[in-house]
Parts: structure tokens; sequence; C-alpha cells
């Protein structure tokens, strides 16, 4: 999987296809998270996608 520059940010996992990215890649507004993945329709912070740890 590619590295990704979390500067700032939170890194998020997809319960559901297991995709890791940045939360600004899962959110427009702050408050609704959804899976930026392709066929994958996980949504939700603590439901389908949960924070991980970024290593830095």
């Amino acid at each position: 999987m590619p590295q990704l520059q979390t500067r700032g940010r939170d890194l998020l996992l997809c319960r559901n296809c297991g995709s890791t990215f940045p939360e600004g890649q899962a959110t427009r507004d702050g408050w609704h998270y959804e899976c930026p993945t392709e066929d994958c329709e996980s949504e939700g912070l603590g439901e389908g996608l949960r924070r991980v740890r970024s290593e830095q």
C-alpha cells in the first residue's frame, strides 16, 4: 500500500475493504464520513470507519 501524506490529520481504516486513508479524503463537511474507495459503501466513524495511529 503506498505511503500517504498525513500531516495534521488522522488516518482512517475502513472496516469493510481494509483501505487506509487520511481523514480529509473521507469527509467534505467534517461531520459525515464515508470510505473514498470505489465500490465500497462503508460510512460513519466507529461504524464503518475507525481511526488508526499514523507512524511518524
